[in-house]
């Protein structure tokens, strides 16, 4: 918070050091935006051998042997382990279409497949529909509440697990809605099978083939390709290759004006305060002493909107994160809240009045954008409550006029 000489008249029209400006650009979406477009699938087991194998010749080429070692001593366990899960999801298949429903059982408790939550639903239910089709209602309520009760949540559609327990009070299974189309058990076990043969065929793509050979350096090259992208893609280019400092964040230029884009004209007294308006930086707001705030087009230079009402000069103007509310303070001893979502109609909402009527000088937002913080020539900053509309809270202490707050 600053202080100034007490005066109302042209506070701010002497000369004075021009503010420090900052250019931003509203950003390009960059291919590095994985939640828009993924490029390669990360759960491939293909891609995790070759991420493995990258960062292992990365720690080589540090020194780091003992480490890289490790890394490949336990992505041997676990590739262990998918082979051993992907042998014993053979032997369920087979078992699911022999029937051998002992051997079912064995195999879905066993270390490799018991954390498979879908895969043991899947299996558990076709059991289960087959105890109901063989009118074993006993067995069937046992397996219903073992083994099904506890994946319900691995259901294939809202409503699936209540059709199986109602199974239990129908003369048939095509009674439940659910099961309409049960063409029996055959038929049953060979779509659970197929079901198998997917999972398989996607455990066990690319396993067969010659590992590829691993070009030097390949991590840094691959990072390097990323950033270099990253530079290529944003809005504004430097003149020189810039020395990227981390890698921890995407790549953003710092950008400092360097050319006039353009000049918006149309206040008829000199001009105060400005502001962007919303997070992308398309329009600007400027307040002037011709007792206006007027709302332009960045790029286009035309004023969309002017805000008349005020009596005295714009002193400061502040905008919502979201665009959708401009605050203006002005000489008239009044803050003035307008509604601009739509600049073709913009409306001010609300007046916000001071009871001395002295300039207010500073007009802000507190960072929950619940509360105004205004401030003035009566040397006192005000705290106003937009949701109950009530000023909640003065501070006094100041011996000069407060010129920002």
């Amino acid at each position: 918070m600053g202080s100034t000489q007490d005066g109302q008249a042209d506070r701010l029209d002497t000369p004075s050091t021009p503010p420090r400006v900052h250019y931003h650009s509203s950003g390009s979406r960059l291919c590095t935006d994985a939640s828009s477009s993924p490029l390669f699938d990360e759960n491939s087991p293909r891609i995790r051998r070759d991420i493995i194998r990258i960062v292992g010749q990365y720690l080589d080429s540090l020194g780091y042997t003992s480490t890289k070692v490790t890394l490949y001593d336990e992505a041997n366990v676990k590739q262990q382990r998918e082979n051993n899960y992907i042998s014993d999801v053979v032997r369920l298949r087979s078992a699911v279409l022999d029937g051998e429903w002992q051997e079912v059982d064995r195999l879905c408790s066993s270390d490799y497949l018991r954390d498979k939550k879908h895969i043991l639903y899947s299996v558990y239910k076709q059991q289960y529909l087959e105890l109901i089709d063989d009118n074993e209602a006993q067995k069937a309520f046992t397996i219903l509440n073992k083994h099904l009760k506890p994946l319900e949540a691995q259901q294939s559609f809202q409503g699936e697990f209540r059709d199986l327990c109602y199974l239990l009070t129908t003369k048939s299974i095509q009674d439940a809605p659910a099961f309409r189309n049960w063409d029996g058990i055959a038929s049953s076990r060979e779509k659970l099978a197929e079901y198998l043969q997917n999972i398989l065929e996607f455990e066990i793509v690319g396993r067969e083939e010659e590992p590829q050979h691993l070009k030097p350096n390949r991590l840094v090259s691959m990072l390097r390709q990323a950033v270099a992208y990253q530079i290529e893609s944003c809005q504004y280019h430097a003149e020189a290759v810039p020395l990227v400092p981390t890698l921890l964040t995407d790549y953003a230029p710092v950008v400092v004006p360097n050319a006039e884009n353009a000049s918006l004209v149309g206040h008829l007294g000199n001009v105060k305060c400005t502001a962007y308006v919303g997070p992308s930086g398309q329009y600007v707001a400027s307040g002037s002493s011709d007792n206006c705030v007027r709302i332009w087009d960045s790029e286009t230079a035309e004023c969309l909107a002017t805000l008349r009402g005020h009596t005295s000069r714009i002193w400061d103007i502040c905008v919502d994160r979201a665009g959708s509310t401009l605050f203006s303070a002005s000489g008239d001893g009044s803050v003035r809240i307008w509604d601009i979502r739509d600049l073709h109609k913009p409306q001010c909402t609300s007046v916000v009045q001071t009871e001395t009527g002295g300039d207010i000088y500073s007009v802000s937002l507190n960072p929950l954008e619940s509360h105004i913080v205004m401030a003035g020539y009566d040397r006192t900053i005000r705290l106003y409550d937009r949701v109950t509309g009530r000023m909640v809270q003065t501070f006094h202490g100041h011996d000069l006029s407060v010129a920002h707050a």
